[in-house]
């Protein structure tokens, strides 16, 4: 399926963004959360406004009403998706999210510290004599996925695999923007629930049976472990590196969880790079 973008010729969607309301960037600090000893090299971000409501209902009326339920393994993931091919919509989101990106992610080799932590050191290593990789990023992968979470609907931790069409074309961000607000229970002071919530890196915990599953048995009751909390909120967008970064889809308890991802893609290219 491909979203529509153009209505009467005019685009739906402006790559500009509009005025109001004010988009916020904010870096998440690993070093600074309970997570510290295991994520604090890694990146992740958060940008508030980057969608206007009108424009995330207009991405939900677009996708149209053919919802896919996903159900994997033991209920590891039970939620629905709308899977899309729209060049026309990831270009626009790709321009609207570009100027909030650092620079320093947008170019990935070699000798830095953070892209060597986001891409991993063996796909920085191939060089040309003097010309040495350098990933660039190109903006957002033209498939889309629109996920639904009802209530008890969840996605248990996991890392998000690299997609890579082709050798030159990897992918090592995900974009998720969240398309709705949450809605609050009877109690204002429960969580509706719907958090990305970053777990401790599972690197480790568990050793391997004859079979080749891993048995967790040395790991903490998830409730006594440390996390890091991202709520939904309409036109939010959280922005992470794809390598190490162990996160769920905490579980729905009042209302729906309306969200689209992408994955952000990087070309491989050989540069002489200057010292």
């Amino acid at each position: 399926m491909t979203l529509e973008i153009y209505r009467a010729e005019e685009p739906l969607f402006n790559p500009q963004g509009p005025d109001e309301p004010l988009i916020t960037v904010n870096r998440i600090d690993f070093s600074q959360t309970p997570l510290a000893d295991h994520y604090s090299p890694c990146f992740a971000m958060v940008i508030d406004n980057l969608l206007t409501p009108a424009e995330c209902a207009a991405i939900l009326a677009s996708a149209g009403s053919h919802w896919k339920t996903l159900n994997k393994g033991n209920s590891w993931r039970e939620c629905e998706r709308i899977y899309s091919v729209s060049p026309e919509w990831a270009n626009a989101i790709s321009e609207r999210l570009s100027p909030y990106l650092p620079e320093e992610v947008k170019a990935l080799k070699k000798g830095d510290a953070l892209a060597e932590t986001i891409a991993g050191l063996p796909n920085l290593k191939a060089s040309q004599g003097a010309s040495k990789t350098v990933w660039r990023l190109t903006g957002a992968n033209e498939r889309l996925s629109i996920l639904r979470y009802r209530p008890g609907n969840h996605f248990k931790p996991h890392c998000d695999a690299l997609y890579s069409p082709s050798d030159k074309e990897r992918s090592f961000l995900t974009c998720q923007i969240y398309l709705s607000d949450m809605l609050k229970g009877e109690n204002p002071v429960e969580s509706p629930g719907g958090e990305t919530r970053f777990w401790p890196s599972r690197f480790g915990l568990g050793r391997k049976k004859n079979s080749g599953e891993v048995e967790e048995e040395n790991e903490k009751p998830v409730e006594e472990e440390a996390f890091w909390d991202v709520k939904p909120k309409i036109g939010r967008a959280l922005i992470f590196q794809q390598r190490m970064l162990w996160h769920s889809g905490q579980e729905v308890k009042h209302g729906e969880k309306f969200t689209v991802r992408l994955d952000l893609m990087y070309e491989h290219h050989f540069e002489k790079l200057s010292r």
